[in-house]
């Protein structure tokens, strides 16, 4: 006891009696547990929170958004349900050789004849047309011969097709005179095909453009027609003109 509580005691004692003023020691820390006294500290451990559960907790799932179940990307080489603008789709585009002719709006019966070559590249649902034009000696006013191969083929690829249709822009072409049996001269023309596979063994088109060279004129309205052939060196005598299936052929 303090000299402060102890002065308080005394001055107390003086205005009560004797037996209210017995001093009390003073309660150990262990009767205090006892008593349940309030004074009493804070345990040492605190309580176990009663939510709280012991051993592994469990691992979170992320969920990854696959976007729609029923979408295709048409990203995986032959996915049958992938469409895109080079696809060929159901309609058949024609690999192998060809009798390719084009048939002029300037002489529409003296056509400048092709062995063409045609190839597909690319994945399957993805691919793209490679066409190689070999230019066909000709001579003047004739149809069928010698038809032999002159100059350098002339090579287009990427060529997209949708539904069996197709469109390319040769931009400006060149073909040896020999080729031409309608004046014999050399011929520039800037050009632009729009074609369809039409059948297992024929294509055909439109020919837009303009004759640059040996004189200016306009190709628009020209047509051309490609027949399947099993050798080039055995080619048909009646050349097919157009998509109504016109032919030319030598008197």
């Amino acid at each position: 006891m303090d000299f402060r509580s102890l002065f308080l005691f005394a001055l107390v004692c003086t205005f009560s009696t004797a037996a209210a003023c017995t001093e009390r020691d003073p309660l150990d820390s262990a009767t205090m547990a006892a008593t349940g006294d309030s004074t009493a500290g804070p345990p040492t451990d605190p309580p176990s929170d009663p939510v709280t559960t012991t051993g592994d907790a469990p691992t979170p799932t992320t969920a990854v958004d696959t976007g729609d179940p029923t979408a295709t990307t048409g990203s995986v080489p032959g996915d049958p349900t992938e469409t895109s603008d080079s696809t060929t789709g159901d309609a058949p585009v024609l690999v192998g050789e060809y009798l390719f002719a084009v048939s002029t709006v300037i002489a529409p019966a003296q056509p400048i004849q092709f062995i063409a070559t045609n190839e597909l590249i690319g994945a399957p649902g993805q691919q793209t047309l490679r066409t190689a034009l070999q230019p066909l000696r000709l001579d003047q006013g004739k149809v069928t011969t010698p038809r032999t191969p002159i100059g350098e083929p002339l090579v287009f690829f990427g060529i997209p097709v949708v539904d069996g249709i197709f469109k390319v822009d040769l931009g400006v072409v060149m073909i040896s005179g020999a080729a031409n049996p309608i004046t014999g001269s050399d011929i520039t023309a800037q050009l632009a095909l729009v074609g369809e596979f039409v059948g297992p063994d024929f294509y055909c088109g439109t020919v837009e453009g303009d004759l640059l060279a040996p004189l200016m004129a306009s190709l628009n309205g020209s047509t051309f027609a490609a027949v399947r052939i099993d050798d080039p060196s055995d080619l048909p005598l009646d050349v097919t003109l157009d998509c109504s299936g016109n032919t030319a052929t030598d008197p």
